[in-house]
Parts: C-alpha cells; sequence; structure tokens
C-alpha cells in the first residue's frame, strides 16, 4: 500500500490485552505432525477417494510440521461450501504505532476477531543512524499471542532503502538495484544488516513456534517503492537470493513466501520469480470497485500461476464510505479461489466504513476461532467410477494440458492437482455460470476407426449458484463440416460424472476434428465457478 503512506501510520497507543479465544485449533497445531494432518483430512471430513486427496507443501522442504499445516489449510480453504476465505487485518508498523486496538474497534464492529493479524517490521520513511533500527520486531509478542490464541500471523516489510547510510527513501527508485546481489557493496552491505534484523525477528517466532504468512517487496510492479519496477531479471535474483540466505543461510523453517503484485499496474506476473521460491500469490486491491476490470484481470493472471491466492491488501479509495460488504459479493461471483484476505487499518479499514459486519459475518468467511488447521476439505462424495479396463488414454493431464483449450472461459484451461478422476491431476478452467455454455477440447484430426466407446470424467466446482444444475455433454465434430456428434447430457456435480459417447454409427470417425466437453449451467445460473474434465478415454 502506497496511497498517503505517511498519513495513515498508526499513533502509539497502550495495547489492548488480548483476548484468549477458543484453543481447539491450537491443540491440533501442537498435535499434528504432516502425516497426521494427512490422516486427518482422509479420514475424519468426508468421504475423499484417493485420487482427490492432496496435499499442498511449502516449498522448503524442511519447513516446521505447523507451518506444512497453515498452507495446507489455505490451499484447501476454496473447496469448503462455508468458512472458505480467512479474515485478515493490519495491525500496523511494528515500531511506528503497532497496536491492537483497531482490531478491537473490528471486534466490536462484527463481533469477530480476523482469522489473520498482520505486521509490518519496517518504517522505510524514517532515517536512523544505525539503519537497522528501522526494521523493528516487537510486534511478536502480540503475534504469539495471536497464533496462541487461534489465529494465524503475517509480515511485511516496508524496508528503508539499502541505498542510503541512514535509511529512508522509502518512495525513491533505488539507483542500482543490482547492488543487492552483491555484499561487497555498501548498498548490498546494509541489505545483508536489514536482512539479519528481519531473521532476528522471524527467528523469534520459530523458536515459538509461529509460521509466518512472510511478503516481502509487496507491490513490486508498482513504481512507489524502492523496490519497485526495477529490472525484472534482477528482481527475480534479489528475491531468490534473499530466500536463499533467510531460508538457508538463517534457516528459518517457518516461512511461506508470499508473492503480491498491485492491480493497478501491468506487469503483475513479469517479476515472479519462480515456482520454487513462492509459497502464496496475492494481489494488492485498492478500488471502490472490487470488481473492476483491472483487478479481476489481476486475479486471472495470478492464479494462472497454480499457487494458492489471497487478497494481500484491500481497502477503498473512498475513505470513511466504502461498504465492504462490497466484497464478499465480488468473492463468490469473481475470485472465489481466493484463500484470504487482508484489510487495511485506518482510514482504509472496515470498521472506519459501512459494511465490516456484512463481511465478516458471512459464512464464507473464516475468523479466528475458526481456523482449525486439522480441518482439510477436499471434493465432498465419492470419487466418479473409472471407465471399464482396456481403454486407450487419450488425455489424463498428469504432464501438462495436453493440447486442450478452452471456449468461453474466464481462466485457464489450468493442469491442476485439487481434483482427479485417475492419476493426480485434471483440467480446470474458471467460469461465469451466467454467461452460458463454456467447452474444454482439443482440435486435432485424428482417426478413431474400429473404436467404440468415448468416455470422459466431468465435474463442477463447489462454488458459484449452480440453479437447477450444470449439464454436460461429451462430443466430437467429424469430417470437412465438422459434424457435430455427442452423447447426450449429463447433470455433473462437485463429486464428478462419467460422460460417454457412443461411436458406432459416428460418420466419419477416420477424421475426428475435434474432441471436447460442454457445459451448460440451468437457467437462472449465476456467479464464477469452474469445470473440469479427466480421464478422456476411448475403447
Amino acid at each position: 500500500m502506497e496511497r498517503a503512506l505517511t498519513a495513515r501510520r498508526v499513533r502509539t497507543t497502550t495495547p489492548v490485552p488480548e483476548k484468549v479465544g477458543p484453543m481447539r485449533s491450537r491443540r491440533l497445531r501442537l498435535a499434528l505432525s504432516a502425516a497426521a494432518t494427512a490422516l486427518v483430512a482422509a479420514s475424519v471430513l468426508t468421504v475423499i477417494g484417493r485420487a482427490d486427496a492432496h496435499t499442498v507443501a511449502p516449498v522448503n522442504p524442511n519447513a516446521s510440521a505447523s507451518t506444512r499445516s497453515v498452507l495446507n489449510w489455505l490451499a484447501h480453504l476454496p473447496n469448503r461450501s462455508t468458512n472458505r476465505i480467512a479474515s485478515g487485518f493490519f495491525g500496523g508498523y511494528s515500531n511506528s504505532g503497532f497496536s491492537l486496538a483497531q482490531t478491537e474497534e473490528l471486534r466490536n464492529a462484527t463481533g469477530q476477531y480476523p482469522a489473520i493479524l498482520s505486521c509490518d517490521y519496517g518504517s522505510g520513511w524514517a532515517t536512523n543512524s544505525d539503519i537497522t533500527a528501522l526494521v523493528d520486531h516487537s510486534c511478536n509478542a502480540s503475534l504469539k499471542s495471536w497464533w496462541n490464541s487461534g489465529g494465524l500471523v503475517t509480515i511485511s516489510v516496508h524496508s528503508p532503502s539499502p541505498a542510503n547510510a541512514n535509511g529512508g527513501g522509502l518512495n525513491t527508485a533505488m539507483g542500482n538495484f543490482a547492488d543487492l546481489l552483491n555484499p561487497s557493496t555498501e548498498a548490498g552491505a546494509r541489505w545483508r544488516r536489514l536482512l539479519d534484523k528481519m531473521a532476528a525477528g522471524l527467528q523469534d517466532l520459530e523458536n515459538a513456534g509461529v509460521p509466518v504468512l512472510f511478503r516481502p517487496f509487496h507491490e513490486m510492479n508498482g513504481d512507489w517503492f524502492w523496490w519497485g519496477n526495477r529490472d525484472q531479471g534482477t528482481f527475480r535474483q534479489v528475491w531468490q537470493q534473499m530466500h536463499s540466505y533467510l531460508t538457508g543461510t538463517k534457516g528459518l523453517d517457518n516461512l511461506l513466501w508470499i508473492y503480491s503484485a498491485d492491480f493497478s499496474r501491468g506487469n503483475r506476473t513479469a517479476f515472479y520469480p519462480g515456482a520454487s521460491y513462492v509459497d502464496i500469490v496475492g494481489m494488492d486491491a485498492y478500488d471502490d470497485n472490487p470488481q473492476t476490470s483491472g483487478i479481476q484481470s489481476a486475479y486471472q493472471e495470478l492464479t494462472a500461476l497454480g499457487k494458492p491466492f489471497a487478497f494481500a491488501e484491500i481497502g477503498p479509495d473512498s475513505q470513511g464510505s466504502f461498504d465492504y460488504g462490497r466484497w464478499i459479493t465480488a468473492f463468490q461471483q469473481s475470485y472465489p479461489r481466493t484463500t484470504y484476505f487482508l484489510a487495511w487499518n485506518d482510514g482504509w479499514g472496515p470498521a472506519r466504513n459501512a459494511g465490516a459486519s456484512t463481511l465478516f459475518n458471512n459464512s464464507w468467511i473464516a475468523n479466528r476461532g475458526e481456523v482449525d488447521l486439522g480441518t482439510i476439505v477436499e471434493p465432498s462424495g465419492p470419487p466418479p467410477s473409472s471407465p471399464p479396463p482396456g481403454g486407450t488414454l487419450l488425455a489424463g493431464f498428469e504432464s501438462g494440458t495436453d493440447g486442450w483449450a478452452g471456449t468461453n472461459v474466464t481462466g485457464g484451461p489450468w493442469r491442476v492437482n485439487e481434483w482427479a478422476a485417475q492419476g493426480s491431476w485434471s483440467l480446470k478452467s474458471d467460469v461465469n455460470l451466467a454467461a452460458g455454455a463454456s467447452y474444454l477440447r482439443r482440435t486435432v484430426t485424428q482417426s478413431l476407426s474400429g473404436r467404440t466407446t468415448l468416455r470422459a470424467t466431468a465435474r463442477v466446482a463447489p462454488w458459484g449458484n449452480h440453479a437447477a444444475g450444470t449439464q454436460a455433454k461429451l462430443y466430437v465434430k467429424t469430417g470437412s463440416g465438422w459434424q457435430w456428434h455427442d452423447g447426450g447430457a449429463v447433470t455433473v456435480t462437485s463429486s464428478g460424472a462419467t460422460l460417454t459417447l457412443n461411436l458406432s454409427g459416428v460418420a466419419n470417425l477416420g477424421d475426428v476434428r475435434e474432441i471436447g466437453v460442454q457445459f451448460v449451467p440451468a437457467g437462472g445460473a449465476g456467479g464464477g465457478s469452474a469445470v473440469y474434465v479427466d480421464n478422456v478415454t476411448v475403447q
């Protein structure tokens, strides 16, 4: 968040004592190892087929069990029908006004504490003869208490510019960003000292057993921070080196790395350091219209990276009069893959605008007291039946999208491992249920001569207003006239359904031009959802 930064600094106040909330999820965190979490997911919740179950693990192979549990829980939230987006709130800058006072305001306005409490370690607008004094982790005491009370924590860093001996320069572009890669330069040496100070705070939290959603270099595609809009290749190297330094050299195993671009600028994924260095992708979005085209396009770009997605900062442009209830509508209609959101404080905060209770008390929202890391929700219901043995697999999506494309979809298609009819992967696209029929298909000339039956498994996501249901047809187009043949409409659900096309009597089987699945929502359906295809076989 760069808008009027100095105006939103919180004056230091006496922190309001923490209220100890339900301890059930805390006990689960202490008791569950990563293996135990998987066991609970498989045996306690729903009837889960082997192909449906999966674990989302951090990029750090040495991540602690509790850190693994946090990521796995967040990544699975979009599978739920309720409590599917964790709420969050910014508590302030650690050495420049961090306080729980506004968190209590939020509690008074909504009856809820947010699931996630945020602190920022940096005050990069200030100067000090000791630049490391501008990185402060005194908010750790509150973050430990929050974790022990059943919540999660996230940390960002508005770091001072290492280009300056005394810091400051938060909003001044750094002249030679590549200096950060070389600790023998003055800027590179100062950067190591700043990282060491951050690491000390993060290590203190690790010693207390607290996992951290760590969000460095946020809004890197903007032009308002010293790290913003730098050379893209150099930025990626700096991120990768920072990741290696904190995770490897410093041995921090409690970090989940958040890549968070700003919606209002381009190049949202151009600075992405790679899947091996990021656990969650996020977006910072300040706008009075949460469903503006810029936010929607940023969502599509970032979710296409294949990582769990979060709104890492949200807030309005018009402070004091914004209706936060608009965000729950946006989540349900346009951003169903969201795992958490973080509302900013001060004049941007929910309690100081309208609609806070509408957002935080909606059934989609998980607040503190509803963070239960032992509850992993996979797609409900038993897995669809597999086709009879002996068929030839045409598309299983285990190594890619297998040449398939989407028509009338809002995102994708992507190869995903959140559901599968066979193996571990399937093909997925986001759709607008109010926009009519959508298609997942492969256009290729091939022969199915001598074959008798084409089969595929189709699924719809559990979210979205499906009204009376969505129907799917498995089809082929054959010959130079691309003649349509389908196997008839089948109602599909989040449990999946097997589609069958009898090929006997289909003309021009030696010249099949397209194979696909058509999804047709019922009248009255609306909002965002997703469709899936897997296990396309022919006999």
